[in-house]
């Protein structure tokens, strides 16, 4: 009897387990299929972005309450600056391509590594055109919830290479 008991209770916690690493098997799929999704909403948005100067992917991958976490200060910190900057950037600068060094996904966020790569053929910040390839590396860290990017941190390069045109 004492054998009996020590075996169902084997087999119960065995079956226990066992249905907790399928339940944990599950979440984690379900956590990386997310993580996925995620990264290729950023990619996505990126190559848009920089590549064709898309305004209209602003609407369709960021979130209404977006947050512009490197935003100048005294200014728009919401979707509006992104359509503004890269109205304005694609007018002063050609041949721009966007390279992915690293993309990672953890939770809701996504980091990038990333070297955007362009030409200055028009006027941009008061500058005008140089005729100069510039190269901006940026690192940067988004936020998404429910397949939208909701905030935006980053660090660039970005205003010594304006200052070198």
């Amino acid at each position: 009897m004492k054998t009996l008991k020590i075996t169902i209770l084997a087999m119960f916690m065995a079956a226990t387990n066992l249905v907790c690493a399928q339940g944990l098997q599950s979440k984690t799929a379900v956590n990386k299929s997310t993580m996925e999704k995620n990264k290729e909403v950023v990619v996505r948005f990126n190559k848009a972005y920089w590549e064709s100067g898309n305004v209209e992917i602003v609407k369709e991958f960021l979130a209404d309450n977006y947050v512009n976490h490197f935003a100048p200060p005294n200014g728009p910190n919401d979707a509006s600056l992104m359509v503004q900057f890269i109205t304005g950037f694609r007018k002063g600068f050609s041949d721009v391509t966007i390279e992915f060094h690293e993309v990672l996904g953890e939770g809701d966020k996504v980091s990038l590594i990333k070297t955007i790569t362009a030409t200055h053929t028009g006027d941009f910040m008061g500058k005008a055109a140089t005729g100069k390839k510039v190269v901006i590396n940026i690192v940067e860290i988004d936020t998404l919830k429910d397949g939208k990017i909701t905030d935006t941190w980053a660090l660039s390069n970005f205003p010594q290479v304006i200052q070198a045109l």
